[in-house]
């Protein structure tokens, strides 16, 4: 029984997570598709996307689903009447003259359903006002049943939407759904990537996946801002169209793109024990712990990142490693000379002397990686990674102390 709540507890936070996610690309396909220059969309503001161009306010609610068959959208669904509940809820900071609301869905529609009105413009919406006017007072009529027969009370999933909607006037009713739109069978979060290459027709076929994967990553990132406040809430087309060209330009020249450098290594990430005893050998702080561990985390995900886009990288990232180890050599070197008269103290202090070397001076004193790199995260975190592996060492006798090989 704990088995099977745990998996149910670990099915709603995996689903709350890819409704998110759904969220944040969506609101980048929208903009995609806008050809007006002045439009810009942002995420958690009046709905779960918010579009504006040309004056005019597009609102979505989105309704994802992991599962392979969604239940139907029907005049009973609960995601119809939960949608119906933020937008009255919303009405009155809104002209709807100038606004139009979607509820979008990955699921379809019933057959025969009158929901399919909203899926034409220009349609006529008084049938379906009637018909859902008597659905919503089917579902107060039975709550106040149940409460008069002492039963449990149904439809607690739809209950606000269905009296917020009662609660309005007949005419506000038609107005409201006269400015609905649905759009029902909505790709899924999974086929958000490719959505995004077909958006990129003008480019050439063999850019556009990487420059879909690019434009996801990034947009994600600038999500995150807006919601942590470290950038305006909304993104302009202009932005996005300047990213897109930013992206083409860098694949064409070949140049490599920091992609960590304000990233952080996740909570639990726990980075090989090595790294620590190389620090500890020469009494490094907390501090130079955490730098360690931090920069290590950041190079070893561009490697791999790099790895995964292109096997050619692997003898790039080789060479640069051997660049990396013989700028070391010559101090470590210089420094064992320096220091085989002294106490262990001495030789501990000397070996914190390199260590913090990889840190302060390397990244300005080894050349870069490849033309136009600027990014520290990756010689210094490049160092860590080579300590793990006992390439390079802080420590004067660390090769011996931490059972390598001379």
């Amino acid at each position: 029984m704990a088995e099977q709540k745990r998996r149910s507890v670990a099915h709603s936070a995996e689903a709350a997570a890819l409704g998110f996610y759904y969220q944040a690309f969506f609101a980048l396909l929208t903009l995609m598709a806008q050809e007006t220059d002045n439009a810009a969309v942002g995420i958690e503001q009046l709905d779960d996307v918010d579009l504006k161009a040309d004056g005019h306010n597009l609102l979505y609610q989105l309704k994802h689903s992991i599962s392979n068959t969604p239940p139907l959208i029907t005049l009973k669904s609960t995601a119809l009447w939960k949608t119906v509940r933020v937008w009255v809820d919303i009405l009155p900071a809104l002209t709807l003259s100038e606004t139009t609301l979607h509820l979008v869905t990955v699921a379809k529609l019933g057959p025969d359903s009158p929901l399919i009105v909203l899926t034409k413009n220009g349609s006529d919406r008084s049938e379906l006002v009637d018909a859902m006017s008597r659905e919503a007072q089917r579902v107060v009529d039975a709550r106040a049943a149940a409460g008069k027969a002492g039963k449990q009370l149904p439809y607690a999933d739809r209950i606000e939407g269905c009296t917020a909607f009662l609660a309005l006037a007949e005419t506000d009713r038609l107005n409201l759904l006269r400015r609905t739109v649905i759009r029902d069978g909505s790709p899924t979060v999974a086929t958000i990537e490719e959505n995004v290459s077909e958006h990129l027709k003008l480019l050439p076929p063999e850019q556009r996946p990487t420059v879909a994967r690019r434009l996801v990553e990034w947009w994600d990132r600038q999500i995150v801002y807006s919601l942590c406040g470290k950038r305006n809430r909304v993104i302009s087309r202009a932005e996005l169209q300047h990213q897109i060209s930013e992206i083409v330009s860098d694949i064409e020249h070949d140049k490599l793109v920091p992609e960590f450098e304000v990233a952080s290594p996740p909570e639990d990430y726990q980075p090989d024990g090595m790294l620590a005893r190389q620090v500890k050998l020469v009494g490094g702080k907390r501090s130079d712990l955490s730098k360690a561990i931090r920069e290590e985390w950041k190079a070893r995900e561009q490697r791999a990142k790099w790895l995964s886009a292109s096997s050619a990288m692997a003898a790039k990232i080789n060479d640069y490693d051997l660049v990396l180890t013989e700028h070391w050599s010559d101090r470590h070197d210089q420094m064992v000379e320096e220091c085989s008269g002294l106490d262990d103290h001495g030789k501990r202090k000397s070996g914190l002397n390199i260590l913090r070397w990889t840190h302060e001076e390397a990244p300005g004193a080894v050349r870069p990686i490849a033309t136009g790199w600027n990014a520290a995260y990756y010689v210094r975190g490049s160092y860590q990674v080579l300590a793990i592996d006992l390439k390079v060492g802080w420590h004067a006798d660390y090769v011996k102390l931490l059972g390598g090989t001379e």
